[in-house]
């Protein structure tokens, strides 16, 4: 988490600081700006991520589901035939 947080927060720094500085303003707004924005792109980054998780955690959830459930029918398709073969 503290790499995102520093990833997300250099891209925003620098995004903020380039345009600033391609704005003509004064060095200290640009200085200024680009670390609120540092601090607001982490946390926005650590946000995002987050849900980037919580998404994976839901599809291998699925998938894993979905793969159970076809193996517990496979299991059951094969017990019915043994089962039929038997009673001929």
């Amino acid at each position: 988490m503290r790499y995102i947080f520093l990833v997300f927060g250099f891209v925003f720094f620098t995004m903020v600081f380039v345009v600033g500085l391609w704005a003509e303003r004064t060095f200290a707004l640009i200085v200024r700006d680009a670390c609120i924005a540092a601090l607001v792109g982490g946390l926005a980054g650590q946000w995002f991520w987050n849900h980037v998780l919580d998404a994976m955690r839901v599809t291998v959830a699925v998938k894993r589901a979905a793969a159970e459930a076809a193996i517990k029918a496979n299991r059951q398709k094969k017990g019915e035939t043994v089962v039929a073969k038997a009673k001929k």
